[in-house]
């Protein structure tokens, strides 16, 4: 499996999320990619799977897409893409996370999350 960046420009967001949601996207978006990084070496067993903390990276990055979703504001057709998009990735967390108890099942599911993340940066990267 191919890693996917999981990171978003947050000058792609400026224009959609609001004040207190803005500064606090990059920090995100670089927490994601490197608990990403080390979800996919558990899934893939580069590294002995652990499902206590994959269960918690899964866990954080749902509550962080909820606060990311919970502060695009406004309801121009690009705020609501990036709340859409950051709501099918708080479900796709979800379903990995509810997975996570089997190795096999948490990896397909993980792949499904990649993509929101592959999908949302290529939509958004410019």
């Amino acid at each position: 499996m191919k890693l996917v960046v999981l990171l978003l420009a947050a000058g792609a967001f400026a224009t959609v999320a609001s004040a207190a949601a803005a500064p606090r996207l990059k920090p995100i978006m670089r927490d994601w990619k490197a608990q990403a990084n080390r979800a996919e070496r558990m899934l893939t067993g580069a590294v002995p799977y652990d499902e206590a903390e994959l269960r918690q990276i899964l866990a954080r990055m749902v509550g962080d897409a909820r606060e990311v979703e919970a502060g695009v504001s406004g309801a121009s057709a690009q705020a609501l893409d990036v709340k859409n998009r950051f709501s099918q990735f708080e479900a796709d967390a979800a379903a990995t996370l509810q997975a996570a108890a089997a190795r096999d099942g948490a990896r397909a599911r993980f792949q499904r999350l990649a993509g929101d993340c592959r999908s949302c940066h290529d939509a958004l990267k410019n």
